[in-house]
Order: structure tokens, then C-alpha cells, then sequence
């Protein structure tokens, strides 16, 4: 048998020995836990339950666990998705920083009409665009 709960009412965790507050479980489902957790769920004090769950279906508010709804759940992983994105950009943009560095240094012409500082300049405003619409 394994023990799972907080000792100090911040950190779960699992235990060898029972406690108070403590939820019983086998060593079977421990091992169920831990398979999941793996999989990249997370695992959670849910309705005095102990359950791996994907983070975006749940939310952690006051130290407890809900559940979201459907629409909630739907935002929380837009908020993720555009997290991700915008860090995308990001680095991005730092990379063209460089190049834009570069082809100040060393003006050349990317085509017939357009100078590679143009050719940066010119993506950076986009990149700028996509930023500013996956962080309003």
C-alpha cells in the first residue's frame, strides 16, 4: 500500500506511511499513477481521490484542484498554444536580430531589388504581426 497526500499542506506527494488526511491506495494503482505521469499527466487530490489528469481539463485555484468545463478547458489550451507560439517568435526574432546586425555590417543584395537589411526589416514586421496577435 501507498499513501497519498501533504504532510505540510502544500506538497502531495507519495508516501510508505499512512497519515492523516492520507488517501490509501494499492501498489498497483501507484504504479498506474506513475505510468501515466509519464505520458505527461499530471497527478492530483481531486473529490478525496487521487487521479493522473491531462493540466488543461484542470485548474489549481485557493490550493484545490476543479475541473474546468469544455469552454474553459478550451481556453486554458489556447493560453498554452499562444504561450508556445509567442516564445516561438521570440527566438525568432532574436535569430534575425543577428542576421540584421550582420547585414549592416556587410550590405549586400539578397535579390535584384531587395537588400538582405530590407529582406530582415521586412520580417520582423511580420513576425512583430503574429506576436501581437497570439498575445493580446
Amino acid at each position: 500500500m501507498k499513501y497519498y497526500g501533504t504532510k505540510n499542506n502544500l506538497d502531495y506527494g507519495f508516501y510508505e506511511e499512512n497519515f492523516e488526511n492520507a488517501i490509501e491506495i494499492t501498489d498497483e494503482y501507484w504504479k498506474n499513477l506513475l505510468n501515466e505521469q509519464s505520458k505527461g499527466k499530471i497527478i492530483i487530490h481531486y473529490d478525496n481521490k487521487v487521479l493522473a489528469v491531462d493540466k488543461k481539463e484542470y485548474s489549481k485555484e485557493n490550493n484545490k484542484w476543479i475541473k474546468l468545463s469544455e469552454e474553459e478547458a478550451k481556453v486554458k489550451q489556447l493560453k498554452i498554444e499562444n504561450a508556445i507560439k509567442a516564445a516561438e517568435i521570440q527566438n525568432e526574432l532574436e535569430e534575425i536580430d543577428k542576421k540584421r546586425i550582420r547585414a549592416l555590417a556587410e550590405p549586400s543584395l539578397k535579390d535584384e531589388n531587395t537588400t538582405w537589411l530590407e529582406y530582415y526589416n521586412q520580417k520582423v514586421i511580420q513576425l512583430r504581426e503574429e506576436l501581437s496577435a497570439v498575445t493580446e
